[in-house]
């Protein structure tokens, strides 16, 4: 029973060290976490698989879904895409979205969230909504798809007594 354990444990840091290489390639030291109720590889590890309660940080960004699978190149030294089904919630900072599926893919550092009748955006009280949104994170925008309505505030003036 303990050595199960431990195999099971060597084989998921395994599978998990090619998107920590990648990233430190980057210049980005923050570890990647992932927790949920069941991990599966497949292929060799090309596909990883976790299911129930998926929570995701990596770095400043966290990622909640139903589902996320993880696409990894075929020498396994990158991590050529992240895709979460069902229920997805993501935080960056102030910066909140949720949708019915996001794709991070990231050499382009970019997230394309879409949802069903609608995706949503938000910071502090602004909204935007979209059937699609893809996030451009190292250009901190974003671009919204197909029948948007966005709703914003004016920010107050400090200045003024």
């Amino acid at each position: 029973m303990i050595i199960t354990r431990i195999l099971t444990l060597a084989l998921f840091f395994a599978l998990l060290t090619p998107s920590l290489l990648f990233s430190e390639e980057k210049g980005n030291k923050d570890p990647i976490e992932i927790t949920s109720d069941r991990m599966r590889s497949e292929d060799g590890g090309l596909k990883i698989i976790f299911s129930g309660n998926v929570v995701g940080y990596w770095g400043e960004l966290k990622i909640t879904s139903d589902i996320l699978e993880i696409y990894n190149s075929p020498n396994k030294k990158e991590t050529e895409e992240i895709v979460a089904i069902g229920n997805v919630f993501i935080i960056r900072g102030k910066k909140r979205a949720k949708g019915d599926k996001a794709i991070y893919l990231d050499k382009l550092q970019k997230i394309i969230l879409t949802g069903t009748p609608k995706a949503t955006a938000w910071e502090d009280g602004n909204i935007i909504e979209g059937r699609e949104m893809i996030f451009l994170l190292d250009k901190d925008r974003f671009i919204a798809n197909n029948r948007v309505r966005m709703k914003i505030f004016p920010k107050e003036d400090k200045t003024k007594k």
